[in-house]
């Protein structure tokens, strides 16, 4: 141990922060904490130290206790900021109904000072809560206003949470270019290393989602690829596991099915290990469609059951496993259910797929062709290669068995030409 870590260990564990040490730094101010105590920023450092760490307990208690060391000191601003991040740790674990407490809080207290640059975040939480809700018209405004309060306050962490959200919510009411174009905006301000790390991952893999919701893979790989990097630069593992999701799926589409595998168990083992069961439950889905693609079925659903007990609609990969196994009426119900509550476009695009497939397998030739329908006019609303891929290949399918031969080579090449550009050698 260093003299000046024995001499002042919270300037020893604000330099553990800055080299990103984030156990040397939790465990310094946990020690400083225990002899001393901490003031509230010192709490808010704490808490970081310790949402990287994966010590969500420890992480939420810090911050708890900067609210209250803040709000005693009556600095509601920053009252309110911790807060707001509370509204996220209590989301990611699932445990909504105290996220909710809390973001209504946060609106409260920042009631009692308009002027605060707080405000800008309560916006982001507005318009992440409208994304969610599919409410694209409104996460789009509210965002506007984060981006000009943070442009007002020169925060460029507030801007380019605005510009990520503002860029969701475009390409969800269709305006795909104009979306990308501003999502790309709040990654360069990532790549450029103008953010806080944690903002960053944000930015980052929400621009690669959003990528993957399209079917734009080329992009979300050279996305993936740079958040490989960046995590790299900054010694940060995965952020943490949110973009090794990601990546396992570039990487199975690729075809490099034990590598993918291999990422994405890695991304499940992180995200749980940080407290983070919603966001591992995209991870275990993922192991569960490589699993089925491999043909190890008895694996394939114990991921896919792990998946929808953290939260995550297994559907399509289920249902296709219910097919593989020669269970055609389970895996159509499954994915009529699935469908009725899913309203998102983009979200149906594999279930729609998958309902092709399974439609014609059950004779129900009628479905397969609505099925189809639908996913060329999310294909044309959306426009990226691979959707109309996937459209191409569903209305081939259906062609088939209407015994129409010649329009359903033309329109099967046309989707071979797609996955085989890009470099997805299942698909092809």
């Amino acid at each position: 141990m260093s003299q000046r870590t024995l001499d002042d260990p919270l300037a020893a564990a604000r330099e553990a922060l800055e080299r990103h040490a984030w156990r040397e730094a939790f465990d310094l101010l946990s020690k400083a904490d225990a002899e001393r105590g901490l003031s509230a920023a010192d709490f808010e450092l704490l808490g970081e130290a310790a949402w990287w760490s994966g010590e969500m307990d420890a992480c939420i208690a810090a911050r708890e206790r900067a609210y209250a060391l803040h709000l005693e000191a009556g600095e509601i601003g920053r009252a309110g900021r911790v807060a707001l991040a509370l509204v996220r740790d209590h989301s990611g674990r699932l445990a909504q109904a105290q996220s909710n407490t809390w973001f209504t809080r946060a609106e409260r207290l920042l009631e009692k000072d308009p002027d605060a640059v707080e405000h800008g975040y309560l916006e982001v939480m507005r318009a992440r809560r409208a994304h969610l809700a599919t409410d694209y018209d409104r996460a789009v405004e509210v965002a506007g206003r984060a981006v000009d309060t943070g442009a007002r306050f020169g925060d460029p962490n507030l801007q380019a949470l605005g510009l990520m959200y503002q860029g969701m919510g475009r390409v969800g009411r269709g305006e795909v270019e104009e979306g990308l174009a501003l999502l790309d905006e709040a990654t360069v301000a990532a790549v450029g290393g103008e953010l806080s790390p944690h903002i960053t991952g944000i930015v980052y893999c929400n621009m690669i989602s959003t990528c993957q919701e399209l079917a734009e893979y080329r992009r979300a790989g050279e996305w993936t690829e740079a958040a490989k990097r960046w995590c790299e630069r900054q010694a940060i593992s995965g952020f943490p596991g949110l973009c090794r999701v990601h990546r396992a799926e570039i990487i199975r589409l690729r075809g490099a099915w034990a590598e993918a595998e291999e990422e994405a168990k890695r991304a499940c083992t992180e995200l749980m290990d940080h407290g983070l069961p919603a966001f591992a439950a995209d991870g275990f889905y993922e192991v569960g469609e490589i699993r089925l693609r491999m043909g190890d079925m008895a694996s394939a659903e114990a991921a896919f059951q792990q998946a929808n007990e953290l939260g995550r609609d297994p559907q399509p990969g289920l249902a296709m496993l219910r097919m593989a196994q020669g269970n055609v009426d389970a895996a159509a119900a499954l994915l009529r259910r699935s469908l009725e509550e899913t309203a998102e476009p983009l979200m149906r695009v594999q279930r729609l797929a998958a309902h092709v497939e399974v439609a014609i397998a059950a004779g129900d030739l009628d479905t397969a062709e609505g099925a189809a329908t639908e996913l060329e006019g999310i294909a044309e609303r959306y426009g990226s290669d691979a959707l109309h891929a996937s459209a191409a290949i569903a209305r081939a399918r259906v062609l088939v068995e209407r015994g129409e031969a010649d329009p359903a080579v033309r329109s099967a090449r046309r989707g071979l030409e797609v996955w085989r550009a890009l470099d997805a050698p299942y698909e092809a």
